[in-house]
């Protein structure tokens, strides 16, 4: 199919496009003709006829198949003039035809136009080689769209293949930590862990899933740390209405609540509360976590991925309509999601 029709923002753009090029070759007529066609007479023929020759420089795609880096000058010489010659031909006998049909209606029209032919035959010639040129810019443009939705594809993909590994790198961490203390808790984690991976592999393999079952899955990695933490980890979860069918990539609120437990309820011997709070704001979903921390504590050792790891994830998927913010006050740490906001259908807000 050809670009223009496939891509709904490049047919918006060629139609308008021929307004000021039809009142180019308007005033080019009227001054070829020596003045012999008045305006009305000039407005009658060009505007079909500026119809007609957009509708043949869409012909133009249809040979645009030779590489410009690699074809020799002298081939793409003898294809495009000689193609620019014919489409000129056939907008030039449709435009006789115009004539023929209009000389009814503005008398002795024929003999005014036939002076104005050879530099309208010219013109026509001029416009269909560079919509061409235009026709490569709209494959390269294509190209170049193509390529970056693939790189971001493959990134995402990279990033998502580091997440289980270092979740599970962590858990294990925990586990070990119990085995000698308390080798029941230590099952009793293992247990919570084998749901949690097998949750998170079942989700981790879709592109994107509600905000809901983000959540859940969050859920399930507490089970496994409140194992080891106890009555010391508190979790609230603030919802606004319809958040949790907000679409969102998998795997992205679980750090931030493993980062608020590692770096926050860890360092506090009473340990604490992690406050979730989900919100659609201005078309857009902003989720934050928030956690008390100790500032005096030393600091845990970092695997580099976790808050890293979404800041590039949401990076990738949406550019910069996606971010991960962090404020720091002095005993409160804040991370905050906003990503655009998509129902279940996949429309956005």
């Amino acid at each position: 199919m050809h670009p223009i029709f496939r891509n709904k923002q490049f047919f918006r753009a060629y139609l308008p496009a021929w307004v000021p090029i039809g009142l180019i070759l308007a005033g080019v007529l009227r001054y070829s003709s020596h003045l012999e066609l008045r305006w009305i007479e000039v407005a009658a023929i060009m505007a079909p006829l500026t119809v007609v020759l957009a509708i043949v420089c869409l012909s133009a795609w249809y040979i645009c198949r030779f590489d410009l880096r690699t074809t020799a000058d002298w081939k793409l010489f003898a294809i495009f003039v000689p193609s620019a010659m014919c489409a000129s031909t056939v907008v030039m006998v449709c435009g006789h035809l115009i004539v023929w049909t209009l000389g009814h209606v503005f008398p002795n029209l024929e003999p005014r136009f036939r002076p104005a032919i050879p530099v309208l035959a010219v013109m026509f010639c001029l416009v269909y080689l560079l919509s061409i040129l235009l026709h490569y810019l709209v494959q390269a443009l294509e190209t170049s769209q193509r390529a970056e939705i693939l790189s971001r594809e493959a990134e995402l993909k990279a990033l998502k293949a580091q997440v289980n590994p270092h979740f599970l790198f962590n858990s294990l961490n925990s586990i070990s930590a119990l085995t000698s203390i308390d080798p029941a808790r230590a099952r009793q984690m293992c247990i919570a862990l084998s749901d949690f991976l097998r949750n998170s592999l079942r989700l981790g393999e879709r592109a994107s899933i509600s905000f809901g079952e983000e959540l859940s899955l969050a859920r399930s990695y507490l089970k496994v740390e409140r194992v080891r933490f106890g009555q010391k980890l508190r979790v609230v979860q603030r919802l606004s209405e319809g958040c949790e069918n907000c679409r969102v990539p998998p795997l992205l609120v679980q750090p931030l609540v493993e980062n608020a437990i590692k770096h926050g309820i860890a360092t506090l011997s009473e340990g604490g509360e992690i406050a979730v709070t989900g919100e659609h704001v201005d078309g857009r979903l902003r989720v934050t976590v928030e956690n008390p921390f100790d500032p005096e504590a030393p600091p845990a050792q970092r695997t580099g991925f976790g808050l890293a790891g979404v800041r590039n994830r949401l990076e990738a998927r949406y550019g910069p309509a996606g971010r991960l913010q962090i404020e720091v006050e002095p005993s409160l740490y804040r991370a905050t999601i906003v990503l655009p906001w998509a129902d279940g259908e996949g429309n956005q807000a």
